[in-house]
């Protein structure tokens, strides 16, 4: 146990020389991958863009087709180009500088076949948005390699809590098998706006296929089935209650969804508000409230030694 914390105390030290100054804070040129779909074979690069990404404007692509930052192999390609399914492009954003992120992540346990650490809120998982650098993944292939790690299961950018991921493709899909078989326990805990009447429920409605804004879900009678359990922690004069919650599907944005269904929304939540009232916003920047929906633990079973495992990440504030 001594030499696993001198490594998870290794680990804390190569986040702070890779994450100070934020690695996104530095502009750069960031290629971002296009991909064509098989269904657009045979269609003009242009009007394959403007429906795969429909919230961007015509004017917005053309600009960016006469600037030449719509590359194939390094060159510029023209609007008019026909595709094929398949087919990858790069589209490069030149001088970014990437939103600010907390890197307060702290390392849980570490052998030769999983990584379990505490992600801290705000920061995205993966690049998406406006992130590329600032994302957990890509400060943890600075740390042990690029691809080194594979993710098993993801959190919100303003979720914060548990973590594991796979050393090898093969201690991967045992334990994401384990997450789709609903085997994995998880635990949350959350802050939320009211209080409930009751010390446990639940919540089994399903939560639909469709986004809106910002790539957010609501529940839809034709949604996929989904249940949620709660248990009341605390009640606060305030207003406010610390709730447990034990999702049993995987559902995106499953709890913090079911919490405003039932008409008890997240503090900090920035997309699913109080009075039913939803807006297109996401990643919330680190000088805001945080969201106040942690991962507490997870209980799994390890993918080499087959032993049961529980593994917890120290509560946040707002939860202690």
């Amino acid at each position: 146990m001594g030499c696993m914390k001198n490594l998870l105390s290794l680990r804390s030290i190569e986040l702070t020389k890779i994450a100070d100054p934020l690695p996104g804070s530095i502009p750069y040129d960031n290629h971002r991958p296009l991909n064509i779909p098989g269904r657009f074979d045979g269609q003009m690069l242009f009007d394959t863009v403007i429906e795969l990404f429909p919230h961007i404007s015509r004017q917005q692509w053309e600009a960016w087709f006469d600037s030449g930052h719509i590359l194939q192999n390094g060159a510029p390609v023209q609007p008019g180009r026909v595709v094929r399914g398949g087919e990858c492009f790069q589209h490069v954003f030149p001088d970014t500088v990437e939103p600010p992120v907390s890197t307060e992540i702290r390392w849980v346990w570490e052998d030769d076949c999983v990584v379990a650490l505490a992600k801290p809120s705000p920061l995205p998982v993966h690049p998406c948005g406006r992130f590329n650098r600032n994302t957990l993944g890509f400060f943890l292939d600075q740390i042990y390699g690029l691809g080194a790690l594979r993710l098993v299961h993801r959190l919100d950018a303003n979720t914060s809590g548990l973590m594991i991921l796979a050393k090898t493709t093969q201690y991967a899909t045992d334990l994401r098998k384990q997450f789709e078989a609903s085997i994995v326990e998880k635990r949350y805990l959350a802050r939320v706006m009211g209080h409930p009447l009751t010390e446990s429920f639940h919540c089994d409605e399903p939560i639909g296929r469709h986004r809106f804004g910002a790539g957010g879900r609501t529940v839809e009678e034709s949604g996929l089935p989904a249940l949620t359990n709660f248990r009341v922690l605390e009640r606060y004069g305030d207003g406010t209650s610390l709730v447990t919650a034990e999702p049993k599907t995987g559902r995106t944005n499953q709890i913090r969804i079911h919490l405003w269904q039932l008409g008890f929304p997240i503090i900090g939540d920035p997309t699913y508000l109080s009075e039913g009232r939803t807006q297109a916003k996401q990643t919330l920047s680190p000088d805001e409230p945080v969201m106040c929906l942690h991962a507490a633990s997870l209980r799994f079973q390890h993918p080499q030694t087959l032993t049961e495992m529980k593994l917890c990440a120290e509560s946040p504030p707002w939860a202690r």
